[in-house]
């Protein structure tokens, strides 16, 4: 795997910030485009992993990761936070799923129900940690490493129509409330941040159409008058979570290197 210099840089600067060691690492078994599992509790490194079934290099993916690493060791160690689910959202969205009429029709045994409950608990609270600050992420890639713009823009176009796949009426007859309203109203907040920066308003169509985007756009308000610096990501992810009713969901739990 050849990387660009300016991936190159940012692992070193990862290196450099946190004093640990970060492994790039391929894996077409997963479900997402890439993942960072941060160094903790005496693990030796940081490890991105990213799937490399993409037709794109994957050094957007990997800078993206990164950038989630800088932000949590900008902050000083008392201030360094791991986000982490809470049983009390767990149970109600198990709750939720139990139910839902359309799956109560199904008679699903209870494993499933749970099965399926525990998925989209864990979609949710990935989406609530990783899209807010994920867009102060990829407001640094987009103004300090102009090398990845090409990338950034595949990406983030998939991104975009991976989000809409949701909105079809098979998806929305099974899904529950309020995930599914909460899942979409971050898909649409994201949706809007890339409408506003590349003067694309069709991003947002189709949440408009669903009577999303309003929601969407609050969300991204909220966005834009939190204090962008590292430091406050927890209260930005704490208001998108109280503005989507999701408080008490999940915890801060303080970082363990």
């Amino acid at each position: 795997m050849t990387l660009r210099d300016t991936t190159r840089s940012v692992i070193s600067l990862v290196e450099q910030t946190t004093d640990r060691p970060v492994i790039v690492r391929a894996d077409s078994s997963l479900k997402t485009l890439a993942t960072v599992t941060i160094a903790r509790r005496g693990a030796p490194a940081h490890v991105v992993t990213y799937n490399p079934s993409a037709s794109s290099p994957p050094d957007y993916l990997i800078c993206f990761q990164a950038g989630f690493l800088l932000r949590l060791f900008a902050n000083p160690p008392s201030e360094r936070f791991d986000f982490a689910e809470s049983a009390e959202g767990r149970r109600h969205v198990i709750a939720a799923v139990a139910s839902q009429p359309e799956l109560r029709k199904q008679g699903l045994p209870a494993a499933v129900v749970q099965q399926y409950g525990d998925s989209l608990f864990d979609g949710l609270m990935t989406q609530l940690r990783s899209v807010p600050i994920g867009l102060r992420v990829d407001t640094w890639i987009a103004a300090d490493l102009p090398d990845l713009a090409d990338l950034q823009k595949v990406y983030v176009i998939r991104q975009l129509q991976d989000n809409q796949q949701v909105l079809g009426p098979a998806v929305r007859r099974l899904a529950s409330s309020p995930i599914y309203e909460s899942s979409v109203a971050m898909n649409a907040a994201f949706a809007a941040y890339w409408a506003r920066a590349w003067t694309q308003p069709s991003f947002e169509v189709p949440y408009t159409v669903t009577g999303a985007s309003a929601t969407g756009r609050a969300l991204l308000r909220l966005w834009d008058i939190a204090d962008a610096d590292p430091h406050h990501d927890r209260s930005l992810v704490d208001a998108w979570a109280s503005h989507l009713g999701l408080t008490g969901w999940y915890q801060w739990v303080p970082y363990t290197p």
